[in-house]
């Protein structure tokens, strides 16, 4: 089926409120050793926020060292330069990235970084999470990818995985819906983010089943008949902000797939999916659209639990 672009008319939904143009909240940005490209992007974001942008690195402790064959405690000097090395490393990155009048706050700590940037997180009650996924080697992606998807499987806010270099905000960005509460509530998180003059796509995807039976094929042919209706609905209660137009995409096939393959035919900037809420099933398990696009996608991905 082809996509199809909303009417110019729908370029800058007419409503009495319009997504908010700040953040609710501080922004906490993840960074290990090698991550100048995500403070750059919270740099890049953080004229959004009224709060500070806290600025979180875990050291991993090495409790012992093999030597010979042998494992040997390491000297608590060594363990102490480490996080030295590192608080000097990030302090010189933000020095370079932040700008006088905004709040920066550093923090490295020793620990596992997944479960201390998510009691920070919690603490701070954080807008948005931002952090990095490898950007070039496929091992990078792939763990990168592992360690953003326990974040995201136990957070209760929108999780940035940066990709690449963000130099600005969002200018194309596309938005996975399924007409559910979850993508919308995703589609609004990304709304703050975008540069004015954006083009926000509302992809929906569906896979048609393989079947003769009549029954069947007579209702997947309502339910294609009913999805321009549905998109329209979606834009218009989505309540985009003046200055961003939206376009919007039918395709047939696999989900993560169609939607990496049009992020990269239109040059996307964000890729925007939903989740479940934090209910014990949801942070088990991560539907595996989010887990292909987060090590698939060329791009920036941004996912949204629902609240």
């Amino acid at each position: 089926m082809q996509g199809s672009a909303m009417p110019s008319t729908l370029a800058a939904f007419d409503h009495p409120e319009h997504a908010p143009s700040r953040l609710s909240g501080p922004i906490v940005v993840s960074v290990g050793e090698n991550g100048t490209h995500v403070l750059r992007a919270a740099a890049v974001l953080s004229p959004l926020v009224q709060e500070r942008v806290h600025v979180y690195s875990a050291v991993e402790p090495r409790a012992v060292e093999v030597i010979d064959g042998e494992p040997t405690a390491l000297p608590t000097e060594i363990e102490e330069s480490r996080k030295a090395a590192r608080v000097e490393h990030l302090s010189a990155g933000l020095a370079e990235f932040r700008s006088a009048n905004q709040r920066w706050q550093l923090e490295v700590e020793y620990g596992d970084p997944v479960s201390g940037l998510l009691r920070r997180s919690s603490e701070l009650d954080a807008a948005l999470v931002v952090l990095g996924i490898g950007r070039h080697r496929p091992v990078d992606r792939l763990l990168g990818g592992e360690t953003t998807l326990r974040v995201i499987r136990h957070t209760s806010c929108p999780v940035l995985a940066v990709t690449g270099e963000l130099q600005r905000r969002p200018r194309g960005v596309v938005v996975a819906t399924d007409f559910s509460p979850q993508s919308m509530h995703a589609a609004r998180a990304a709304l703050p983010l975008l540069e004015r003059g954006a083009t926000l796509h509302v992809v929906h995807v569906w896979q048609p089943t393989i079947t003769d039976d009549p029954q069947v094929l007579a209702i997947e042919k309502m339910y294609a008949r009913s999805i321009t209706a549905r998109l329209v609905r979606f834009v218009a209660d989505l309540r985009t902000p003046p200055g961003v137009s939206v376009r919007t995409e039918v395709r047939e096939g696999r989900g993560a797939t169609q939607l990496i393959e049009y992020a990269n035919e239109h040059r996307a900037d964000l890729i925007v999916a939903g989740r479940r809420g934090p209910d014990a099933i949801a942070q088990s398990f991560v539907g595996s659209v989010t887990t292909s696009l987060l090590r698939g996608a060329t791009c920036s991905v941004l996912v949204a639990p629902e609240r």
